[in-house]
């Protein structure tokens, strides 16, 4: 049987093949990653962009949710029986090659970039890279592992000089930050007892993942992860032990603007991802400025004492009130 678009997700025998099948009708559609998620949200389905980018360079199945809503704003929502159906069997093992990646030749998929809007190719996760598949590539991951490793060494015996702090202060655990990468705890100056965590905020009918603050002990998971660049600045990550991890990104437009969602695809949002830290008036206190040069500092909308305030970048304030600042501690 062939469903919209010439695709029938019955001829996929492996997680890889199914995947591609939903590339092809994503092309078929014609629409954008953009619009896609724009068609979704219309049905009060969440589909974003930046998931759905990570989802197709991926070889392994989505979950069903993604998929049914993929299907139904590609116009195929007829077929969306057909494809969990598929679905459940690859994920069932029926397919004696489902889910296994060729341990022989080339990656057919080479040189594909299936997120037309500007992705880049999925990075590395930031705790170093995945076992291998293929046995070949073996030698050469244990040798990325044992550099890695020896470089966290070095990183850590330069703490001191790494450490951004003014002249003088000690360098301690209770007073700094990360001095390369670390699971730290973020919250805001004037509510201690909230600490920076995810939600699910709604606005005009359309509902996203956002950064918001919650009481800490019901802030985890996800964990925050501080990771820290050469030149200083730092991506906020918020690492879940089921949905992996999303890089809080800058939103620029739409009803979500300036606040931040955390991205699958840790490249794609460019300087949206990235913070400077600027101490303010003592230990532990910082404010966390946009590293896109735009004038804008991290803060709270709403009440900044509210369970559930949003997280926001906002025009920076002359001077470093604790309506943008935040205390920052490793866990």
């Amino acid at each position: 049987m062939v469903v919209s678009g010439g695709v029938d997700p019955a001829e996929a025998r492996t997680a890889r093949e199914y995947v591609a099948l939903l590339r092809e009708l994503k092309e078929h559609s014609g629409l954008t990653f953009r619009q896609l998620e724009q068609r979704a949200a219309e049905r009060d389905e969440v589909l974003a962009r930046s998931t759905l980018a990570d989802v197709l360079r991926r070889d392994a199945l989505p979950r069903a949710e993604v998929v049914a809503a993929l299907v139904r704003a590609c116009g195929a929502g007829e077929d969306v029986p057909e494809w969990l159906t598929a679905r459940e069997r690859l994920a069932a093992g029926e397919d004696p090659t489902a889910g296994e990646d060729p341990a022989t030749g080339e990656d057919p998929t080479a040189g594909e970039d299936p997120a037309t809007d500007g992705t880049d190719q999925e990075p590395e996760p930031p705790d170093g890279p995945p076992e291998p598949s293929d046995p070949r590539r073996g030698r050469t991951a244990m040798t990325a592992a044992l550099a890695s490793l020896g470089t966290v060494v070095l990183l850590a015996v330069g703490a001191v000089v790494l450490l951004p702090q003014d002249d003088g202060a000690e360098n301690t655990k209770s007073t700094a930050t990360p001095t390369t990468s670390s699971y730290s705890r973020i919250r805001p100056a004037r509510a201690p007892e909230l600490c920076l965590t995810d939600g699910d905020v709604r606005r005009n009918g359309e509902s996203k993942l956002l950064a918001v603050q919650r009481p800490c002990a019901e802030a985890t998971p996800p964990r925050v992860y501080l990771q820290r660049a050469d030149d200083g600045r730092y991506q906020i990550q918020f690492r879940h032990p089921e949905h992996g991890t999303g890089c809080l990104t800058v939103l620029g437009d739409g009803a979500f603007q300036n606040t931040l969602e955390p991205w699958e695809d840790c490249r794609a949002g460019g300087d949206s991802q990235w913070f400077r830290l600027e101490r303010a008036d003592g230990a532990d206190r910082w404010r966390l400025h946009s590293a896109r040069d735009d004038g804008l500092c991290v803060g709270v909308r709403g009440g900044a004492e509210e369970a559930g305030a949003v997280i926001v970048a906002e025009r920076c304030a002359e001077r470093a009130g604790d309506d943008q600042v935040f205390l920052i501690s490793r866990e």
